[in-house]
Parts: C-alpha cells; sequence; structure tokens
C-alpha cells in the first residue's frame, strides 16, 4: 500500500471519529458561528466561506466580542527538500481583521520558513457596496486565480503554471501584488479588475525568494481582467488575462524593458462528492533575455478531488509548464480534519522522467474556538 493510500485510509478513521472541521476564530466569533461554516478541511473554504469572503468578511448579523489576531501555523516535511530548505520546515502566518465603520482592514503575516525572513504577505483594505454587488480591495493583494496559492493551499505542490518565471521576469502569477482590485457581480456573471505595480517578492509561509540576480520593477502598472461565470447547475467556466511591462537589471548588463501578457481559461465541475477543476495558460514575453528574444509560455492542470465526507478529501493532479523547458507530474494527495483545529495532509509527487518523492503537512489553527 502506498503512502498517500495508508494515509486516506488513516484519515477516513479520523474524520469517521471526530467532530466537523473548525479552524481559526476570527470570523466565527465574531458572528456565532460554527468555523465549520466557511471551512471544509482547514484552510480550504467550502462554498459558504468563499462568498463570505468575496462579500469583504461581512455578514449581516450583529456582531460581537472577537479574536484581534489568530496564529496558523504548520509543520511540512519534504523527503527532498529544495536546496537551502529543512527536511522539517516550521512556518506560520498571523492573521488579523478589523472593521472601521464600512472599511475592513485584512493583514496576512508570515513568521518565516525555509529559512526565510518574517514579512507582511498580504495586508488590504476592503469595502463592499451590496447596492453594486462591488467588492473593493486596496494594499497588497493576490490574484483572483482558481486556486488561491498563498492562503487556501489544498496540497503542497505549485499548482501549474502559477509559480512561473519566463526568462528574467521574476513575476509569478502566484505573487502578491501591491495594487487595488474591483470585484463585482453582474447578474451570474463576476468580473475581477485589476491594476498593480507587482512588486512583492516571496513564498506563502516566508520561504525563501529565488534568486534571480537582477533588479526588477514595474515600468507600467499591471492590468487584469478575470471572469467567471456558470453555465449550469456545478458548472463554472472563466477565462482571464494580465499583462504589464517589466523593467530588468541584469547583473553587470543594461536595462532592458520586457513586455508581457498572461491569458487564461478554465472550468470547474462539482457533482456530489466529486470536484474536478481545469485551468491552462498561455504567456508571452517580449523580450526574455535582454537580446530581443520573444519567449512563449505555457502551462496549466487538471485536478480531480473526492469527498468521502465533508472534512476528508482525496486528490490526484496533473500539472504541466513549459517555459520553455517543459516539466509533468502528477501530483497524489489526502487531507482530513484531524481534530476540529487542525488539518493532516499527505502527498506524493511524480515528476514525468523522475524519482517519485513524498511529502506531509500539519497545519492548525490558534486559538481554538471556545463559546461561539
Amino acid at each position: 500500500m502506498s503512502r498517500v493510500a495508508l494515509a486516506a485510509a488513516i484519515g477516513a478513521l479520523f474524520v469517521e471519529l471526530r467532530a466537523p472541521a473548525q479552524a481559526i476564530p476570527l470570523f466565527a466569533q465574531r458572528y456565532r458561528l460554527e468555523c465549520g461554516s466557511c471551512h471544509s478541511v482547514l484552510p480550504e473554504l467550502n462554498a459558504f466561506g468563499v462568498s463570505f469572503r468575496e462579500h469583504g468578511y461581512r455578514l449581516p448579523l450583529p456582531k460581537h466580542g472577537t479574536t484581534g489576531v489568530a496564529l496558523r501555523y504548520q509543520m511540512e516535511y519534504e523527503q527532498r527538500p529544495a536546496a537551502g530548505s529543512r527536511r522539517f520546515s516550521p512556518g506560520g502566518v498571523l492573521l488579523s481583521n478589523a472593521d472601521i465603520g464600512a472599511i475592513s482592514a485584512f493583514v496576512h503575516y508570515n513568521l518565516g520558513a525555509g529559512g526565510g525572513p518574517s514579512a507582511l504577505f498580504l495586508g488590504y483594505l476592503a469595502t463592499y457596496n451590496e447596492h453594486t454587488k462591488s467588492l473593493y480591495r486596496l494594499g497588497l493583494i493576490e490574484l483572483p486565480l482558481a486556486q488561491s496559492p498563498a492562503q487556501r493551499l489544498d496540497d503542497l505542490a505549485p499548482y501549474g503554471y502559477y509559480g512561473t518565471h519566463v526568462g528574467l521576469n521574476d513575476l509569478p502569477l502566484s505573487s502578491p501584488r501591491w495594487g487595488a482590485q474591483l470585484e463585482r457581480t453582474m447578474g451570474s456573471l463576476r468580473a475581477d479588475f485589476i491594476a498593480d505595480l507587482g512588486e512583492y517578492q516571496g513564498a506563502a509561509y516566508g520561504g525563501k525568494p529565488i534568486a534571480t540576480g537582477e533588479k526588477t520593477s514595474a515600468e507600467t502598472p499591471e492590468l487584469g481582467l478575470f471572469l467567471r461565470v456558470p453555465i449550469a447547475p456545478g458548472f463554472e467556466v472563466g477565462a482571464e488575462t494580465i499583462g504589464g511591462s517589466r523593467s530588468i537589471a541584469p547583473a553587470g548588463r543594461n536595462r532592458l524593458t520586457d513586455r508581457y501578457q498572461r491569458s487564461g481559461v478554465l472550468s470547474r465541475l462539482r457533482f456530489h462528492k466529486l470536484d474536478f477543476q481545469a485551468e491552462q495558460w498561455w504567456g508571452s514575453d517580449a523580450d526574455s533575455d535582454g537580446f530581443g528574444t520573444r519567449t512563449a509560455s505555457s502551462g496549466g492542470y487538471a485536478r480531480l478531488k473526492y469527498y468521502p465526507t465533508p472534512h476528508f478529501y482525496l486528490g490526484v493532479r496533473y500539472d504541466a509548464t513549459a517555459s520553455p523547458f517543459v516539466t509533468r507530474d502528477f501530483v497524489y494527495y489526502a487531507a482530513f480534519a484531524v481534530t476540529p483545529h487542525a488539518r493532516l495532509l499527505f502527498q506524493q509527487v511524480h515528476p514525468i522522467g523522475g524519482g517519485t518523492f513524498f511529502g506531509a503537512a500539519l497545519t492548525v489553527g490558534f486559538p481554538w474556538p471556545t463559546n461561539l
């Protein structure tokens, strides 16, 4: 029996014995809800949790005393850690939220992992207009991708094209940006407009940023549009495009300008206990190396998840990228609520043309809810 299959069996036992999943009580205590109202398996959000986030973390309910700061701690094990990283890697995230009138302030501060420093990862102001069904965010934000690369990872491996660097351009889709976001719902269509300067470089739990050997900055603002629309019960499709110009100064060479574009399509189908999601991106860089080389890139993923219970899932994902070298791998994983406040995750990565390696992580939210 493989390690992931064994983990799944253990997970099934724990799920049957334990209470429904709970998480960090920032909002549960504020609105006196069970944390499982928003979360399936910490930190993954269910449909209600996604809707709550899209409305600026606001509900039309009375507010009560709340925990102002919470901690999400993760201990990760990697059979084959990246260069400069440890096999067992602790990491933490401080989360805080406060309402100031109609404005909500949100902070996601990492405490360092993999040898990286502590730093602000997300920090923004948000407000929601119920009349126009519009959400506004301003500050250090993440792109509205189909799978959050920072806050709600359902496994330990980066998704498809999200972490791809093209040539000397060091700004992947997974990196947060300093900028503004407008999210508007028009009938069944949800549209996100992004304008940013894309200056953050780092990793979700404070890991070391990738050393590129150059200094970069935004030469023109990055502009993006992300669309999502349901076309049948349980079936959603989307399209996305983002682009800008990067000013890049390689060590010992003249500064260059890389005009880049990233465009993608996605689909998601949910049927009973099955959840299928697929996304494909295509990229174009006008000058990827300082010698005028136009480079095309592409990548994506296809993912199938099965939920034996609402707080336990099994997943398999196929990832592929070409930038310009092609990499492909399969990721097999299982996660479950080992206690009402903690998730245990096991995964096995099988690169096509390489050896298989194993990883695991325990993620815990503090403080634990008491009397909600």
